[in-house]
């Protein structure tokens, strides 16, 4: 393969393919699992496995890495494995292929999440993404406190629901102070419940010792010991509070039914919003915590006056500066099956 010589920065970038991290494969769909491998995930899980025939992938769900307690009816396993979808059927775009996704073709099997057929050479989807690629190896998840006196203009949220049409997914922004406030009382008492429950902490401390929430060892070893043993609940809802505090537009997907293809179908329509934020360098941190609790959930359909639909995704937005430091992403080669 030859390297762009005008890319200084940034990532590197040959025969027009971004590299992420690990040398691009030469198998065509392969390369597509590669991009799809980057997808965000639940406390970055990465609960997915993709096995490749002659010109379709299969995407199955990995029930081990699936996150019994924090996410105990696995709406947010099936909105990551969503993600991970729309991602390779982005790189598909970006290649000139065809992709049309079978949603669980197998009756009562929600372990083979989608059957994706390939058309080598096109036609692409109607609603092709290609252009989003590039941001698959820059998009972060944001951590940051948001800068407070540049908002998502009226023109970035315009852009931001048109980035996807799937399903009767629905986006809704909440930008008032008032219920901003509201949202941020909902938020830390979701983090109080949550920590109160020993199996929550010991869940979440797993995740962190294995480095898969983007930290060194050392600190992920330390962020273990204290996650398992130390009262960090409080301060855990004080930094969630001060970051929920700092942005000046929240979102919300829902959906009118609570299927699991909805769920799926909500996560490949955060997949195109994040890239697509990404791209305006607007930053995007999901807020699982407020859904993870049915208290907590419940006020947030009366917040967002829902009117029976569904609550799927929520996440902040705001302008910071970029992460830096991607995540820990699992090899190719733990996750594909050919």
């Amino acid at each position: 393969m030859k390297e762009d010589p005008k890319i200084a920065r940034g990532p590197r970038v040959v025969n027009g393919w971004v590299i992420a991290d690990a040398e691009l494969p030469t198998d065509p769909l392969a390369r597509l699992v590669y991009y799809a491998r980057l997808a965000p995930s639940s406390h970055n899980s990465q609960p997915w496995k993709f096995v490749t025939g002659a010109s379709e992938i299969d995407v199955f769900a990995e029930q081990e890495r699936w996150l019994r307690v924090a996410d105990a009816d696995r709406r947010e396993m099936y909105l990551s494995l969503g993600c991970a979808i729309e991602a390779l059927c982005i790189a598909a775009d970006y290649a000139g292929h065809g992709a049309r996704v079978s949603y669980f073709p197998v009756a009562h099997d929600e372990t083979l999440v989608a059957r994706v057929s390939i058309a080598f050479g096109g036609p692409k989807r109607e609603d092709s993404a290609g252009d989003l690629l590039k941001r698959m190896a820059t998009r972060r998840t944001s951590h940051r406190l948001f800068e407070r006196a540049r908002p998502v203009s009226e023109e970035e949220r315009t852009r931001l629901e048109r980035s996807f049409a799937i399903g009767d997914v629905a986006l809704q922004f909440l930008r008032e102070p008032g219920p901003l406030a509201a949202l941020g009382t909902l938020e830390t008492r979701a983090d109080a419940l949550l920590f109160a429950n020993p199996a929550y902490r010991t869940e979440l401390a797993r995740w962190v010792g294995e480095g898969m929430m983007g930290t060194t060892w050392l600190f992920s070893k330390l962020g273990q010991f204290a996650l398992g043993c130390l009262p960090v609940g409080d301060r855990v809802a004080r930094d969630d509070s001060a970051r929920l505090a700092s942005a000046p537009l929240v979102g919300l997907l829902t959906t009118s039914r609570d299927r699991r293809v909805d769920q799926v179908q909500a996560g490949q329509a955060y997949m195109r919003l994040a890239l697509v934020a990404e791209s305006r360098e607007v930053r995007v941190q999901p807020m699982s915590q407020v859904l993870e609790v049915g208290e907590t959930r419940a006020g947030l359909a009366q917040l967002f006056d829902l009117k029976g639909r569904t609550a799927q995704h929520l996440f902040r937005l705001g302008h910071a500066e970029a992460e830096t430091h991607p995540p820990q992403r699992r090899p190719l080669a733990s996750i594909l099956i050919r």
